[in-house]
């Protein structure tokens, strides 16, 4: 990886791309950075940050996105993201957006509703 990036912008991919396999182990990411567990925990308290918490910051990331796409049942996604029920990511969606991901789903649609339509450039 490039050493001019910070270390959490190197670990966020890795850590992305466990969640799309189904599991987000520290163990594998340290891998993939060729080091051990201890070396990424230290390397990411140098910048005050842990592993739960870009875990957490990726799965919110995710979370958005995923909830701009109104054929995704939210239980699908909950399991996208690692969370074991539907009722463990709405919780973790309310305490991080402080709304649940219905309300918060439905917010944006209607948001995104009440915009008026671009006006196309003539030609």
């Amino acid at each position: 990886m490039l050493p001019s990036l910070s270390f959490s912008v190197q670990v966020r991919p890795l850590i992305a791309d466990q969640l799309a396999r189904g599991r987000v182990r520290v163990e594998a990411v340290a891998k993939q950075l060729n080091m051990s567990r201890h070396t990424l925990y230290k390397k990411l308290k140098q910048e005050n940050l842990t592993f739960a918490v870009l875990l957490e910051d990726v799965r919110r990331e995710r979370a958005l996105a995923y909830l701009q796409d109104r054929s995704k049942p939210l239980a699908e996604i909950a399991e996208l993201l690692g969370f074991s029920e539907l009722s463990a990511f709405s919780r973790a969606f309310k305490r991080w957006m402080g709304a649940s991901p219905a309300e918060y789903r439905s917010a944006t649609e209607q948001a995104r509703a009440s915009q008026p339509e671009p006006e196309l450039a003539a030609a």
